[in-house]
């Protein structure tokens, strides 16, 4: 008799393997996502530190940063250091709709540019 087929057990175990390797890729993809996410809020909030930053070092702000001030996204907007349209990734929406704020501080005569909500 000539058999050229697979038994059931080695199908069954063939798909076992299969869905296996499956649920480790999922896992694998999900968290890759998270990591991803998490990488492009920090460079969010990064922005607008810099951006305030900037803004502080320019004579109108200079004198009024030097004790520490908060700068608000309304207003690195209106000085050109963001664009209007640039959103939040956390929830998707535009910063000029939101609260978002950098808070300067002076310690030491080091400063420091803090996002804060």
């Amino acid at each position: 008799m000539n058999n050229k087929g697979f038994t059931l057990v080695e199908l069954i175990v063939t798909i076992g393997i299969m869905a296996l390797v499956g649920v480790v890729i999922a896992a694998n993809m999900t968290g890759m996502f998270a990591k991803e996410e998490d990488n492009s809020v920090e460079a969010f909030k990064k922005q607008l530190e810099d951006a305030a930053c900037i803004l502080s070092e320019r004579a109108t702000y200079r004198n009024l940063c030097q004790s520490g001030c908060t700068i608000n996204a309304s207003e690195l907007i209106s000085n050109g250091l963001i664009d209007e349209n640039i959103k939040d990734p956390r929830n998707n929406t535009k910063i000029k709709d939101g609260g978002y704020q950098v808070k300067i501080t002076w310690q030491n005569k080091v400063k420091t540019c803090k996002f804060s909500e």
